[in-house]
């Protein structure tokens, strides 16, 4: 015990990053969470769930505005059409690469390794608890099966019928198009704009000085929110689980060093090390929080501050990608449907697989950025694929216990991805400062709340 308080007090003494002080803290809450997983310790999941939801809510606060002037005043910096499609196309581009290259990952490791053969042998024992699920799901899943959307729905839902309603919902992707074509209009009408994109200049510098204030309490956040995501799953679920966990935590593990360093390196001649250093902070916010939303003032703050992506480009990707991009998403979709319809005896023709991947992506694009929403989204892909595939609605239950611990980890390939982008295209641009980068040695704080 005496060596464990040390440790805390060393990694939280002056002197210490703040990074530093998030990862000790996801460490301690998942070790903690393990060796407090019995139901008689529930008792403090109410006080950790408060403290987590505290820190999630300050810094939910400040998505909508930092997104809308961060949008406004990229897309404004941007004054010739011409060159601002160009730029929006290159950024989607990536965008939809980025996402299929994920789903084509997620597709192949899941037809090889077959995940949900164990769980399929499971449910055919008549002594597992598990057997009656191939017929009737574990718990009520009706109000998941009702609200699936249809892909009509899908696409209507992504156009704000009121940009108001959408502002005051946070409903992230038809906010994002609305402003981007609003901040289009404001970059067209001369000097009657420039007081509207100034003060949408300084709503942003607001913003990001308020992050300052709210990351105070990074570190018991992430601790709190981690602890309560492991010691709710608990260690059972995990043995059960366990292939499908390890095929979605391979397909991350592939994009994370291979596919995007790949990338970097041919694209932008960025060192992945390097650079996952620069954004090492909205990494581990974005695995505490398991919102890239949330994570949004860090990730635009280490690509200005510690990448070198301009402003321009860091303030149009980046909210954008938040709201579109998310290949963790995307491969955990492919494979959890996979991982189901294996489990469930289902066959699945070339047509089927094909139609698995364009949903996961449009569906991806439709999860807000908030914690385990990709379980309900999943709901899309199934719903769309065919009526054989209704039985797949009762395995989602299943996956809801350990989804939160996987949701952490996509969570972070979708910040990765997105800052990913913005690298790319600000070297495409040509105006990626490699100065900043490779001088970690003068890296400005992200945090000023790192000063000691």
């Amino acid at each position: 015990m005496k060596r464990f308080l040390w440790l805390a007090l060393l990694a939280l003494g002056l002197g210490t990053k703040r990074h530093w002080h998030i990862l000790f803290a996801i460490v301690a809450g998942a070790s903690l969470g393990l060796a407090l997983s019995d139901p008689k310790f529930h008792v403090f999941y109410s006080i950790f769930d408060t403290i987590g939801q505290v820190f999630i809510r300050l810094i939910g606060m400040l998505v909508v505005p930092i997104v809308v002037s961060s949008l406004v005043v990229g897309v404004t910096s941007v004054s010739d059409g011409r060159s601002l499609g160009r730029f929006g196309g290159r950024v989607l581009g990536w965008f939809v690469i980025m996402m299929t290259l994920s789903a084509l990952i997620a597709l192949g490791l899941g037809q090889f390794l077959h995940p949900g053969e164990y769980l399929k042998t499971l449910m055919q024992d008549p002594t597992s608890a598990l057997a009656s699920m191939s017929h009737r799901p574990p718990v009520d899943v009706s109000h998941i099966t009702a609200n699936a959307y249809s892909l009509k729905e899908l696409f209507l839902n992504l156009i704000p019928k009121n940009p108001m309603e959408a502002l005051a919902k946070a409903e992230m992707v038809p906010l994002v198009l609305f402003t981007i074509f609003f901040a289009s209009a404001l970059s067209k009408v001369g000097e009657a704009g420039r007081p509207v994109i100034a003060f949408f200049e300084s709503i942003f510098a607001t913003t990001m000085k308020l992050t300052d204030w709210v990351f105070i309490l990074a570190v018991p956040g992430v601790f709190s929110l981690t602890y309560i995501s492991v010691a709710k799953a608990g260690p059972q679920i995990f043995q059960i689980l366990a292939p499908y966990t390890l095929v979605v935590v391979m397909g991350l593990l592939i994009q994370t060093f291979i596919l995007i360093p790949i990338l970097l390196k041919t694209v932008a001649k960025v060192n992945f090390l390097q650079f996952y250093r620069a954004i090492s902070e909205a990494i581990m916010v974005s695995f505490g929080t398991a919102s890239s939303s949330a994570t949004l003032p860090v990730s635009i703050a280490c690509c200005e501050n510690r990448v070198g992506v301009s402003h321009q480009v860091a303030s149009f990707v980046l909210p954008t990608g938040a709201s579109i991009n998310k290949t963790g998403t995307t491969l955990f979709e492919v494979i959890a449907v996979l991982f189901l319809a294996q489990a469930f005896g289902l066959e699945l023709t070339l047509w089927t697989q094909v139609l698995i991947v364009v949903f996961s992506i449009l569906a991806s694009i439709a999860t807000p950025g908030v914690p385990s929403a990709g379980l309900i989204t999943m709901a899309i892909v199934i719903n769309s694929i065919g009526e054989g595939f209704t039985p797949l609605f009762g395995g989602i239950a299943l996956l809801w216990p350990i989804d939160r611990i996987l949701d952490m980890l996509r969570t972070a390939i979708n910040v990765i991805s997105s800052c990913t982008v913005a690298t790319l295209v600000s070297a495409q641009e040509g105006d990626l400062n490699y100065d900043v980068i490779n001088g970690s040695d003068e890296w400005e704080n992200v945090i000023q709340m790192e000063n000691n």
